[in-house]
């Protein structure tokens, strides 16, 4: 195996671990989890995808579109569900 899959392989096992556990760490919201979850599945799709497909497979074309669609849902799943500042009840001090 060539260094450079097994670097990118290795940064993508090391994105999923890092979500996942500032997820648990910081308590973040299912919302802004699930989203994070969507965004990576996404990347790694475009990513290591077209090497799972045969080199006659219609679909080849349109992996990296359909990456890029799962992303931008991603990151609006993440987005939408995270509760801004602004939202937050103040503390009674």
């Amino acid at each position: 195996m060539d260094w450079v899959p097994l670097l990118v392989s290795g940064l993508f096992a090391l994105a999923w671990l890092l979500v996942l556990y500032q997820a648990r760490t910081e308590d973040w919201t299912m919302g802004r989890t699930a989203g994070w979850v969507v965004f990576l599945g996404g990347a790694t799709i475009g990513v290591f995808y077209d090497n799972f497909l045969s080199g006659e497979s219609s679909l080849l074309p349109w992996i990296e579109p359909i990456a890029a669609v799962i992303m931008f849902v991603g990151i609006g799943i993440a987005w939408m569900r995270t509760p801004s500042e602004d939202d937050q009840p103040a503390e009674q001090g």
